[in-house]
């Protein structure tokens, strides 16, 4: 009788997967595990154990709305015979989420799937992903730096007693399941996506670390601080050189989620779901998605392991991950397929042919249009016609639609003034003013949403000064008048929505690749400065002793193909940006050249230079993204952190810049639809990013 119930589900899950997973509550329980004849693809067995727990037995721990949701993703990028494909048949892949993800469950097939089911010596991939609630506790044999043993609380974590206590899956216990697997195969693939260190939070209805406090209070890890728990791994698996390992937070940090979606996961499948043409390999994906992370959180990923390997050891081109045109009516289209993660009104996407594969999905000089939805159903959005590329071949059904940058809704920042009834409150009248200057401020009006609840930025008042906290819970700003206020909150929305930018570079380049950017050390340097600095390597975080000058420095792949523009945008922590070159010019660069930004300052174009200095607070992580634009396609980098008002009256850029500029203003996207365009920007183009964290010597 199981097995006809599992037949059935399994035909159900088939025929109306889609209503299943995205209409119905994340709630329910879910159970897909038909491994009884396990398959093989070029005499390679591809197996996952995909597990998320939102939903707790123990009414001590907290619920989740976005583990089940995260889970369910992975299932259909792994299984999906659309998007990129990565081949795991769904007789070799078990689901279990909710109720069905029960301790003894979760041991059981990771026995059965990934130990049992994979073979010595024949290169099977073994993957394992959980979504769920993180804890710690403290080391019971002495074999953590930090004093601590990693958890995981799965469904029935913490119920029952005495003998059928059932606690959580220790981290001592996950290493001897891994060391089983790892004697089977070489090629298993861990993806936690949970934390091990708590952070505060605001809301039920906000930022959600996926954290839980030791079941024991006396069991409580020592608090450490986070720049040096950072050097520490979530684990250090050192018996299994080759396991490769992506978790969402490393030591110090916690695992957020929001609306739903764990933030690492959405960011994880932001890359994996790209087109490519070479296999994509952890390595590249180790450097895209940090920076996608850090748009929406402060937490740190952590991946460690044979970064060189090709992702789930696929080989071959990738479809991208899109929808379906299944409709035309004049300027309007309508689409079809499982919702794309940043799908909202505004979104904007581009139309390809149906039989478009690799790179050629991220080339913008072979679409045939670009469609910004009107209309975001989640069965079938609706999006008009909004620049057709010239001499292209008509829209028609089975087209692909490939977003290339979300909804104008994930672009904005959500914040709360903290009521005057609550500690640390804003009296009634001073709220109501902050509101109206918010309100009243063009561009914070475009970037700004007010909330209740739900939120991820806070107003409040602490030790008698006005501040703003981050989603992380930190003191961001502190204002000395609130007529600041606006400004500070759309410059922290401008840095969200600049993040979340990504080059298509299609055959010609790869972000995070093709241009190599590294900070180095001034030539001159004050008396003042203490401590040695480190270089590290390109597109890697940078240690930046304290009062250290410094410059950006950039280096064009030797295999680039052509020459780029350069230029690049400074992003800090309190919301304030800074553009390089800092003048306007143009800063071309040949392939295998290397340029530094180090003009001096001039009172006219340049006002302070682009020699910068490390500056406190301390151990905060600021950005540097660095873009390269074909000379055809010049965009002011420096404009981008200006206002719109200001970027239309000095803006000088090619049809690139005209529709980042756009991008930037919420709202204005498909405005003049449908009425022609008399540039479209179809050249490609391409970016790296890293961080830089200031420490006191």
């Amino acid at each position: 009788m199981f097995k006809g119930y599992m037949n059935s589900l399994i035909l159900s899950v088939t025929l109306y997967g889609f209503l299943f997973f995205f209409i119905l509550p994340a709630c329910a329980a879910t159970e897909l595990c038909p491994i009884e004849d396990l398959s093989e693809t070029n005499g390679i067995r591809r197996l996952a154990l995909i597990v998320g727990v939102g939903q707790y037995k123990s009414t001590r721990i907290d619920n989740l709305k976005g583990p089940p949701n995260d889970a369910q993703q992975m299932y259909d990028l792994l299984t999906g015979s659309k998007g990129p494909g990565y081949g795991f048949p769904k007789e070799n892949v078990c689901l279990l989420v909710d109720e069905a993800a029960t301790t003894e469950k979760v041991k059981e097939m990771f026995e059965r799937l990934l130990v049992q089911g994979a073979r010595k010596g024949k290169n099977d991939v073994a993957v394992f992903y959980y979504a769920g609630h993180g804890s710690q506790m403290k080391d019971a044999d002495g074999d953590e730096a930090d004093q601590c043993d990693e958890t995981f609380l799965l469904h029935d974590a913490r119920t029952g007693s005495g003998e059928r206590r059932i606690g959580d899956l220790v981290d001592d216990d996950f290493h001897q399941m891994l060391s089983r697997l790892h004697e089977k195969t070489q090629h298993a693939v861990v993806i936690l996506d949970s934390c091990n260190s708590g952070t505060a939070t605001r809301g039920p209805s906000g930022l959600v670390a996926r954290w839980q406090d030791p079941d024991d209070p006396t069991m409580a890890c020592p608090r450490v601080d986070a720049s040096e728990a950072r050097e520490e791994s979530s684990w250090k698996p050192q018996a299994m050189p080759n396991l490769v390992a992506f978790t969402a937070a490393s030591d110090g940090t916690s695992a957020l989620e929001m609306g739903g979606h764990g933030i690492f996961t959405t960011a994880l499948l932001d890359v994996l779901t790209q087109g490519t043409d070479a296999p994509l390999t952890y390595a590249q994906v180790f450097r895209q998605v940090p920076p996608l992370v850090a748009a929406a959180s402060y937490q740190i990923p952590y991946f460690q392991g044979d970064l060189n390997r090709a992702v789930f050891d696929a080989t071959g081109k990738r479809r991208p991950l899109g929808l379906d045109v299944v409709a035309i009516d004049e300027n309007m289209i309508e689409l079809s397929g499982i919702p794309l993660l940043g799908m909202g009104k505004g979104a904007e996407l581009r139309i390809y042919d149906g039989a478009v594969t690799g790179s050629a999905a991220r080339d913008p000089s072979k679409a045939k249009a670009t469609v910004i939805v009107t209309n975001p159903s989640r069965i079938n959005p609706k999006a008009i016609i909004d620049k057709v590329a010239k001499d292209a071949p008509a829209i028609k059904r089975g087209d692909l639609a490939v977003m290339v940058r979300p909804s104008d809704e994930v672009l904005k920042i959500k914040v709360r003034l903290r009521p005057e009834a609550e500690e640390g409150g804003i009296r009634a009248d001073r709220a109501e003013k902050l509101k109206n200057l918010i309100e009243s401020n063009e561009e914070a009006a475009m970037f700004v949403d007010l909330v209740k609840e739900g939120d991820s930025f806070e107003l409040s008042m602490d030790g008698g000064k006005l501040v703003l906290r981050g989603p992380e819970n930190n003191i961001r700003n502190q204002y000395d008048s609130d007529s600041a206020v606006p400004d500070s909150l759309w410059q922290h929305a401008r840095q969200k929505a600049l993040r979340k930018l990504q080059g298509e570079g299609g055959a010609d380049f790869t972000d995070h690749q093709t241009l190599q950017v590294q900070l180095i050390p001034a030539s001159k340097q004050s008396n003042e400065v203490k401590g040695e600095w480190k270089p590290a390597p390109p597109n890697s975080e940078q240690v930046i002793p304290l009062n250290y000058r410094w410059n950006i420095r950039v280096t064009l792949s030797a295999d680039a193909g052509m020459p780029l523009l350069i230029g690049g945008l400074i992003l800090s922590s309190d919301g304030s940006s800074f553009g390089v070159p800092c003048d306007g010019r143009a800063v071309p660069l040949q392939p295998g050249k290397t340029v530094t930004f180090d003009a001096k300052p001039d009172r006219r174009a340049c006002r302070f230079g682009e020699t910068f200095v490390g500056a406190a607070p301390p151990d905060t992580q600021d950005h540097v993204i660095v873009f390269g634009t074909q000379e055809a396609n010049p965009v002011p980098w420096h404009l981008m952190t200006e206002t719109a008002r200001t970027r239309s009256a000095r803006g000088r850029g090619g049809p690139l810049y005209k529709t980042l500029d756009r991008y930037m203003r919420p709202g204005t996207r498909g405005q003049t639809a449908g009425i022609g365009l008399e540039e479209v920007d179809e050249t490609t183009w391409t970016l790296s990013s890293l961080t830089m964290r200031v420490v006191q010597p």
